[in-house]
């Protein structure tokens, strides 16, 4: 098992605090990146067209992947 964080992001100013889960593989980390961008933007409609982004990063801090909270129109 792998210590992922995920955290929301405008990408320049606003970083929340981070939420770190134990999952087995990078594609399961990306599935539930996705899986929490759409679920909070399905909870709180009022966050789409923001540029906000889940960012999920690895045990070491790097950056893995970015996922945004709605698709870019």
């Amino acid at each position: 098992m792998q210590t992922f964080s995920y955290f929301f992001t405008d990408l320049t100013d606003f970083k929340s605090m981070p939420i770190e889960m134990k999952l087995g593989t990078h594609e399961e980390a990306l599935n539930c990146a996705t899986f929490i961008a759409r679920e909070m933007l399905e909870r709180m409609p009022s966050l789409g067209s923001k540029g906000l982004c889940v960012t999920v990063c690895d045990q070491k801090g790097e950056t893995i992947s970015i996922v945004p909270l709605d698709p870019i129109s």
